[in-house]
């Protein structure tokens, strides 16, 4: 088996098995397109499909009950059900072979073909015509010209392909590290016990090993990667859009619509909904559409379609000078055969077709589009070692022009670990100061001591029954976690004073939890901002257990708990005096989860455990039992994220469902409020948590200047007045809903529509913020629903994270032009170096051979791609500018002033190398006994030329050094740490570029130079650094502020003078 795809086995003699067969093949087409008759009719509704699929239940009642199942498969049987329907797993792309790449690179490349055509072409006239220079036919080297143009095209393939290969098992390696967030799926599974006995289990496992017939959960957040019907009467919401198309979110039915689709999401449900796995892989639904667009391509990054349509304007031009050099140097070849009567020579004629395509070689700037994908591939996999998991390629070019970043606290701000601070419970406050408490024993871990044992087991259940997975038995997130840190903190005070440790067993809460017909359990919904749990005690009360928010549970409190588990009424001085304690709590950075539970009047017809269960959690009064507070630590790198975003011109706004009091602590922690608003902020950074007046007036400054704002605020202002009097300041909102956060998001946009905003989300309704915001930020322990509607996932959901990217994503800006500024330099200056060079001279060839050019090609596209686009990015270089505006060309103005002025250098001298430079070197002769005599070199002579060629290439490293130098801070010393793939790349150069001069010979139409002409060539072209260096000053220092302010000044009366509305205003 391979890829997770196996055919339909081939059916027995046995008959009831190959119907089973064909109906189970049928089920995701009955599931995909919700066919209810033919699922009541062929499959026999769900008692049918239990036995189709040979699910077992632990009793014969769930067969006819629908509303529940507790049952499974055999563990035994997975390795068969996976063989027989399939493993859930869709195969991957096929990667290509090396040798595929290659195949593709000359298939794409019309002019690459025409130079192969000539390069065969030379070696067979090579081989049967007298040579235009010595009058002859020579065997022996006839076809060496023609072999070594071959020669370089094998080399600029092989390269080019080596490249893609390298590209792909990049992104392969991201794709593969994608697949490992997903979250851990629900199943049970019958194992058999050492005495034969079969023992259901609940397990944890990948979403990629869930075979048909598994019994799974499903919860809020989920992303389906099968088809499945649902068992068990729950509140069931699904996102079927990508799947249907439908928009409005879809409540299932178990009689009218228990269809889950693959590729559909879950919005919304009890985590005690379970639904039987029908199809998995390519067999569902969506997995066999996915199938049929497996091999489409990933559309190109704007980015890339910048540089693509900048490139086919460069090749155009190439391709110009390609057509005029041969036009050049047949019209002279025709007027010295016509005039002269020089003979015709086929070789000249070819040479001079093949050096001409070269140009065009040349000039087209196939390396363009190649410095992206490279940059974008090696910053991926960068990033993915700095926690950064990029899901879409646009997201790291996006990222370097983002402006505001809109961030959660808990878990991105602060640690996901919490501690047990504070609990308030039967009236008293109880305060953790390391292992101290009051009236307890330092060497006592305590936190609670109350009054009897009942009053503890009580409290215990409130938290119990919320923070527990009962089929895990244990807690499945970080509230939870802190929460059950009361268990080993609560000690009983007996009558004689003496204090013992509380003892508390779980495990009959959990098997009530588990008894589907006596619990309804509703999971934490961060519009509710609380979780509800309904138990049938076996005294026969129903009772609601209900943790949250503060102001949303103790606002359905009628009365509390109080010694000796008596209840009292919540009056409004109980109310007034534990909203102040609330209120301590909150300014001291706390997290305070409310508990409470309520008994159910068994009358009333919303209960139900024995038949159909709420949708909706009862509304009923309830009893105060305790405010806990958790502690959350500030991560130690954010402080420092956040005064790297100011210097990097990022705005951050933290939006949280915390109290307003607990946001302002945390925001003043990490430095958010000293960074925003540090005059109105830093009398009250080290009082806040006292609770003292000059505080408190700190606070009421924030929140009057919009600095700070509560969610009710937000939701009662209209869009315009937010944005007219907030926008500007708002840094903190509080209490806010994911709603909220997605309108924060459209107001951004309509303050600046140039704006690039950030946002980070986790949960299920975070989903639709993620995607209208420019870069959505996932958490790794947020749902798949997140994750998928996310650009990036940051797999240690850290705020630092969304700081790498935008360092990332500017760095790969960056390196991009640093090609870009490289390539049109060299591009303009070999073409009209070929072309001059060949109208000047009278042997009417190009200086610039064709294994020549193709070997500036090499240097120019692949070389310099793989130097300049994967420089590492530097922090304070990077993070020390404000972000460009959204409108931003590729090239910049001081980048084309170095193209200008570096290339009208390089041009001038090697103009002045090919009119005289051969009289400034001497070669010597010897012999005949007379002295040794010296005389200049051949004008246009082999040695002339290789001078030439070696002066063109070396002038090429050098500017190498200056492309890297992009900012006025940059200097030509500094970041050499970051610069190794360069470094490397140069000496390579250089190497290779010695031994093609020194030992090429007629393959390179090269001859060996001296020890002083490669000391007068390095002289020559060291001058391109002076070159680059002035040039840098005096648009620095003396050109940038009049060329900016003239385009400026051009760019308004041009707006004034085609828009009469700014003339008015003005």
């Amino acid at each position: 088996m391979q890829g997770g795809h196996t055919s339909v086995p081939i059916c027995s003699a046995n008959t009831r098995e190959c119907a089973a067969d064909a109906l189970i093949t049928a089920l995701p087409d009955i599931i995909g397109h919700k066919r209810i008759e033919r699922f009541s009719s062929e499959i026999a509704g769900h008692q049918g499909l239990l036995s189709l699929l040979d699910v077992h239940c632990e009793n014969l009642t769930a067969w006819n009950n629908i509303h529940g199942i507790r049952g499974g498969i055999l563990d035994i049987s997975v390795h068969e059900r996976r063989k027989r329907f399939g493993a859930n797993y869709l195969a991957r792309i096929p990667k290509k072979s090396f040798i595929s790449f290659v195949k593709e690179s000359v298939e794409g490349d019309r002019i690459l073909q025409l130079l192969i055509g000539s390069a065969v072409l030379s070696i067979v006239l090579g081989m049967i015509t007298p040579d235009y220079q010595e009058g002859k036919v020579d065997l022996s080297t006839g076809w060496v010209e023609g072999a070594a143009i071959f020669l370089s095209v094998v080399i600029v393939v092989t390269l080019g392909a080596l490249n893609n290969y390298r590209k792909q098992e990049q992104f392969a390696h991201v794709i593969e590290s994608e697949d490992r967030t997903r979250q851990l799926v629900l199943v049970w599974r019958y194992e058999t016990a050492p005495g034969g006995e079969l023992l259901l289990r609940p397990m944890e496992i990948h979403s990629a090993d869930v075979v048909v017939g598994d019994v799974v959960q499903i919860s809020a957040g989920m992303e389906l990667t099968f088809d499945a019907i649902l068992f068990g009467n729950r509140h069931v919401v699904c996102d079927e859009c990508s799947v249907t198309g439908e928009n409005e979110e879809i409540v299932k039915d178990l009689h009218s619509d228990p269809f889950l689709i693959s590729g559909s999401s879950i919005l919304d449900g009890s985590s005690d909904a379970v639904a039987v796995v029908c199809a998995v892989g390519e067999r569902s639904f969506a997995g066999e559409i996915a199938m049929t667009i497996h091999g489409t391509e990933k559309r190109n990054t704007p980015l890339q379609d910048q540089l693509e349509a900048l490139a086919e304007r460069i090749g155009k031009f190439g391709l110009l000078a390609a057509v005029l050099t041969f036009t050049a140097l047949f019209v002279k070849e025709a007027y010295r055969i016509v005039v002269y009567g020089s003979p015709f020579s086929a070789m000249k004629f070819f040479e001079n077709l093949t050096t001409a395509i070269a140009i065009a070689v040349v000039a087209v700037p196939e390396g363009l589009p190649l410095s992206v994908t490279i940059s974008l591939a090696y910053s991926m996999r960068r990033m993915l070692q700095d926690g950064n998991l990029v899901r879409h390629l646009a997201a790291c070019e996006t990222m370097g022009g983002a402006t505001v970043l809109c961030t959660d606290k808990t878990g991105t701000i602060t640690l996901p670990e919490m501690k047990l601070a504070r609990i308030f419970f039967e009236g008293r406050n109880y305060l953790r100061e390391g292992n101290n408490l009051n009236g307890i024993k330092p060497s006592l871990d305590a936190i609670v001591t109350v009054s009897s044992p009942h009053s503890a087991a009580h409290l215990m259940e409130c938290v119990a029954a919320n923070a527990l997975d009962p089929e895990l038995g244990r807690v499945r997130s970080k509230t939870g976690e802190a929460l059950m840190q009361l268990k080993s903190s609560i000690y009983v005070v007996a009558e004689d004073g003496h204090i013992t440790p509380f003892s508390y067993d779980e495990e009959p809460l959990l098997a009530i939890m588990r008894d589907e017909s006596s619990c309804v359990r509703f999971p934490f919904s961060s519009l509710q901002k609380k979780s509800t749990t309904v138990l049938k005690l076996p005294n026969g009360i129903c009772r609601v257990y209900v943790s949250g928010a503060p102001e949303m549970v103790l606002a359905a409190c009628q009365s509390v708990v109080v010694e000796n588990d008596r209840l009292a009424p919540l009056d409004d001085e109980r109310r007034v005096y534990y909203e102040s304690v609330l209120q301590d709590y909150a300014e001291a950075g706390l997290r305070t989860v409310c508990c409470a539970y309520g008994d159910i009047n068994p009358l009333e017809e919303a209960v139900g455990l024995s038949g159909m269960m709420p949708l909706t959690p009862p509304n009923v009064p309830l009893t105060f039992v305790a405010l806990i507070a958790l502690e959350e630590a500030i991560r130690p790198e954010v402080p420092r994220s956040l005064e790297l975003c100011a210097r990097a011109g990022l705005r951050v706004i933290m939006i949280t469902g915390d109290a307003t009091l607990t946001a302002i602590n945390i925001a003043a922690r990490c430095g958010l409020l000293d960074l925003a608003r540090p005059s109105a902020f830093d009398t009250c950074h080290t009082s806040l948590s006292l609770g003292s007046p000059t505080s408190l007036r700190a606070v009421e400054t924030l929140i009057a200047e919009g600095y700070v704002m509560s969610g009710a605020d937000f939701r009662s202002l209209k869009d315009k007045e937010f944005v007219d009097k907030f926008m500007l300041n708002i840094c903190v909102l509080a209490r806010a809903t994911p709603l909220d956060k997605k309108r924060v998001l459209r107001l951004l946009k309509l303050h600046n529509p140039l704006a690039v905003v950030a946002v980070t989300g986790d949960g299920t309704n975070d989903a639709p913020a993620l995607k209208t915001s420019d870069v959505g930020f996932a958490m790794n322990t947020g749902s798949d629903v997140a994750k998928r509607a996310s650009d990036i996932v940051l797999l240690d959901n850290n705020f630092a994270g969304m700081v790498k990217a935008t360092m990332w994503g500017r760095n790969v800006k960056d390196n991009i032009r640093k090609f870009l500024q490289f390539q049109l330099t060299v591009n303009c200056v070999a073409c009209l170096i070929a072309f001059s060079g060949a109208l000047m001279n009278e042997q009417n060839v190009s200086p610039l051979k064709p294994v020549q050019l193709l070997w500036l090609n090499l240097i120019m596209d692949t070389l310099a791609a793989l130097a300049l686009a994967t420089e590492l990015p530097s922090e304070s270089a990077l993070l020390s500018r404000p972000p460009e505006s959204r409108n931003a060309p590729v090239i910049l103005p001081s980048m084309w002033f170095q193209v200008v002025t570096q290339g009208g250098f390089q041009f001038l001298l090697q103009m002045h190398l090919l009119f005289s430079g051969n009289k400034h070197f001497k070669t010597k002769h010897v012999g005949g006994g007379l002295p040794d005599s010296f005389s200049t070199i051949e004008y246009f002579g082999p040695k002339h030329l290789s001078i030439v060629f070696n002066v063109f290439v070396i002038m090429q490293v050098m500017n190498f050094f200056n492309a890297r130098l992009l900012t006025q801070d940059e200097t030509f010393f500094g970041r050499w740490g970051d610069s190794s793939g360069l470094l490397l790349i140069v000496s390579l150069i250089v190497v290779l570029q010695v031994c093609i001069v020194q030992y090429g010979g007629r393959l390179m139409s090269t001859v060996p130079l001296t020890a002083h002409e490669w000391m007068v060539c390095v002289m020559y072209a060291i001058w391109s650094l002076v070159v680059g260096a002035v040039s840098r000053w005096w648009w620095w220092k003396v050109l940038r502020g009049k060329v900016c302010g003239t385009a400026h000044w051009t760019r308004w009366h041009l707006e004034k003078l085609f828009n009469p509305s700014i003339a008015k205003r003005n």
